[in-house]
């Protein structure tokens, strides 16, 4: 077994090594593994299709702290073909997953070792900008796995989804006032300015 991945030894050698960011989106009609340079390139077994530079992804943050940070995809310069993928994207795009990968190359674009996952979220939203009519530009968000964990399952944290599945229950009567908002266990004590 070699003490170095592909990558390493590539580099003691001094070969030049490339590196390509690499985005699968599990699109419920078309699933798309794509790269922001030309043409096809192949990693992991599958083949990553070329978007020319029309695309861009936003700074990758990790989820810290109980902050979910979103990701946006953005994709520049396409046509009005894009507005029916906005109308279908709740059953296209919501809920479903989306990676982002870092793929090494060597000289002649051979991969060097796997794919390292830099991002693994859950696709949000989709919507279209159009600077004219031939002109349009479309921006995918996600979110981390973990945005929703503190979530009740198929609920949310509001005082109607609380009456709903337990009628009478007050627990969550003042949720929209408690955000950040300091208050007592004992309503007889009065509550402190800060």
């Amino acid at each position: 077994m070699p003490i170095f991945d592909a990558a390493g030894a590539a580099a003691l050698r001094g070969d030049p090594i490339t590196r390509e960011i690499l985005a699968f989106f599990d699109f419920a009609s078309a699933p798309q593994r794509v790269h922001s340079g030309f043409g096809p390139l192949s990693a992991g077994g599958f083949v990553w299709q070329g978007m020319g530079g029309l695309g861009t992804v936003s700074d990758l943050e990790s989820a810290v702290g109980g902050v979910a940070p979103l990701a946006t995809f953005t994709l520049s310069g396409v046509g009005p073909e894009i507005a029916n993928d906005v109308v279908n994207a709740r059953t296209e795009v919501k809920g479903r997953d989306c990676f982002v990968y870092l793929q090494l190359y060597g000289p002649d674009l051979t991969p060097l070792g796997g794919l390292y996952t830099l991002y693994r979220g859950i696709m949000d939203r989709l919507i279209h900008t159009a600077a004219d009519a031939n002109t349009w530009t479309a921006q995918l968000t996600a979110e981390t796995k973990f945005s929703r964990r503190g979530l009740p399952p198929f609920g949310n944290l509001t005082d109607r989804d609380q009456q709903t599945r337990y009628p009478g229950d007050n627990g969550l009567f003042d949720m929209a006032a408690m955000i950040n908002r300091r208050r007592p266990w004992n309503p007889e004590i009065p509550e402190e300015e800060t």
